[in-house]
């Protein structure tokens, strides 16, 4: 009765919510996955930066872990500046204010949705602040 009426959690609901959550943590994996491969296709030099690093740190005899992140400073900062500069979906999360607010002379009361906007040109304008991670390869 509850797949009719809409008041419960049932299998069918399990099923999309778990088929949700594996498609959505594939694409966007694959997606910076595809980026970071362009990336480092046309800027060979950083790819020698991050190659060299993981050579010094990790060796070529065992498969880097998270153990070694801490040591890989350039290799982190390269990682996350992909995600920045790609920016695998294309608005910020959605929100609701949960009470009235007052944003720079705005008035918002509680339960608004604001708009949503873009984070795309924010994130890959010049004015954007560089990654703080300094490499010991630098």
């Amino acid at each position: 009765q509850a797949k009719f009426m809409g008041d419960g959690f049932n299998d069918e609901n399990l099923v999309a919510c778990t088929l949700d959550l594996f498609v959505a943590g594939t694409e966007t994996t694959s997606t910076t996955l595809r980026w970071a491969l362009l990336y480092m296709a046309a800027y060979p030099d950083i790819q020698a930066r991050v190659q060299a690093e993981i050579d010094a740190v990790v060796g070529q005899t065992r498969q880097p872990g998270l153990d070694d992140q801490a040591c890989l400073p350039y290799t982190n900062a390269v990682v996350h500046e992909l995600q920045r500069f790609s920016n695998v979906i294309p608005g910020s999360v959605p929100r609701l204010t949960t009470r009235d607010t007052l944003l720079r002379g705005f008035f918002v009361p509680k339960g608004s949705a604001p708009a949503r906007v873009s984070s795309w040109p924010v994130l890959s304008s010049s004015s954007s602040s560089r990654p703080c991670c300094r490499s010991s390869l630098s």
